[in-house]
């Protein structure tokens, strides 16, 4: 027979549910940033029309609908 104490016993009632909860929500959090980080990389700003476009192909500079022109994906890092 196992003793435990009523700490103990306490510990294991809220402890291991506790625990189990926060793994629960880390994988939750760690889904969601990957599914946004995936619809960031999808939508692109043309640079020059500043047309807003969903592009789902792996090209890594998909052309805008509107004028034609090849934009990169992501954040502009350009200063001007």
């Amino acid at each position: 027979m196992i003793e435990l104490t009523l700490e103990e016993l306490s510990l294991w009632l809220l402890g291991v549910p506790l625990l189990g909860i926060g793994i629960v929500v880390f994988l939750a959090t760690l889904n969601r940033r990957a599914r946004v980080r995936l619809r960031k990389r999808e939508i692109v700003t043309c640079r020059v029309c500043g047309h807003v476009y969903k592009d789902q192909t792996k090209e890594r500079a998909p052309q805008c609908p509107e004028c034609g022109r090849a934009n990169d994906r992501g954040d502009s890092r350009r200063l001007g």
